[in-house]
């Protein structure tokens, strides 16, 4: 891919700082997202924090906090590929959201009647994270989108959750390279959100009953927002693990949810910062 210039570079910047600013997006998350692109195009740290200062003059929404940037910069350096583009494997067949499949099935969706098939729900995060994944598992959970640690699960029980607002429905296999999909040791879930219904529970219902025809449901967790994230154990092989999937982004699902295993999603019972709910299980069934 061809290099852009420098004067390119304080454009694209501003740009985004100011689309951030007019249509009412995540000033941090903007942020976030340039950071990646300039690491892709291979500009050398230093250069990127000083055309990010250079680019934040021209915002009037707020001026970066004291060391924000060097912060962001450093935390998508440890993370490049994982807000990328190329941290899973695409289909050789572009697969695309199917309207006429996805209005069949939210008719048919029940929020109560989904509901009413749970099992017992833990009152606790500790319960369900020991019910999902084995203790010496190697975790990632996360209060914001810019820390990359990763932890034994005992290790986490440890200490306290309460601000927790994501994690990774995967494991890892060490420490050291954080939550890169280079490290995913083992996905055992894939999980679907769409955004496409909002406040529509039941037809949020309806595509999640759609794919439990195809892999277990283990648990929905509210986003504390809008969405449902409905957690599926997958089984099989990779074939049929990608056919699913497949299946799932017809359904409207988040692409970028469901084929990265290392993709955060949101934390049963955290707390979404954002509205200040807290992301409630509304089902469970690990049986």
């Amino acid at each position: 891919m061809a290099r852009l210039k420098t004067k390119s570079f304080i454009e694209l910047i501003q740009n985004l700082l100011i689309r951030a600013e007019t249509e009412g997006m995540n000033y941090h998350d903007q942020m976030v997202q340039i950071a990646f692109i300039l690491i892709y195009h291979k500009v050398p740290y230093p250069r990127i924090i000083e055309l990010m200062h250079l680019a934040s003059e021209s915002v009037t929404r707020r001026k970066p906090r004291v060391g924000e940037i060097e912060g962001i910069v450093g935390w998508a350096g440890q993370n490049e590929g994982v807000g990328g583009k190329h941290d899973f494997k695409r289909p050789s067949k572009q697969v695309r959201r199917n309207q006429d499949i996805i209005d069949e099935w939210r008719s048919k969706g029940s929020i109560k009647t989904l509901m009413a098939r749970s099992g017992a729900i833990p009152d606790k995060s500790e319960v369900i994270l020991k019910e999902l994944f084995e203790q010496d598992s190697l975790l990632h959970l996360s209060p914001d989108i810019f820390r990359d640690h990763i932890k034994t699960l005992d290790e986490w029980i440890a200490e306290d959750l309460t601000n927790m607002q994501y994690l990774c429905p995967c494991s890892f296999k060490d420490r050291l390279n954080g939550r890169l999909a280079k490290n995913v040791l083992q996905r055992k879930y894939v999980v679907f959100e769409t955004d496409d219904l909002p406040d529509d529970w039941d037809g949020q219902a309806g595509l999640i009953e759609r794919l439990a025809q195809e892999q277990q449901l283990i648990l929905i967790c509210w986003s504390g927002r809008a969405s449902l994230h409905a957690w599926f154990r997958v089984d099989g092989n990779d074939k049929s693990i990608q056919e699913f999937e497949n299946l799932a982004i017809t359904l409207s699902g988040d692409p970028a949810v469901i084929r990265r295993p290392a993709q955060m999603v949101r934390f049963p019972w955290g707390k979404n910062t954002k509205t200040g709910n807290q992301q409630q299980v509304i089902y469970f069934n690990n049986g």
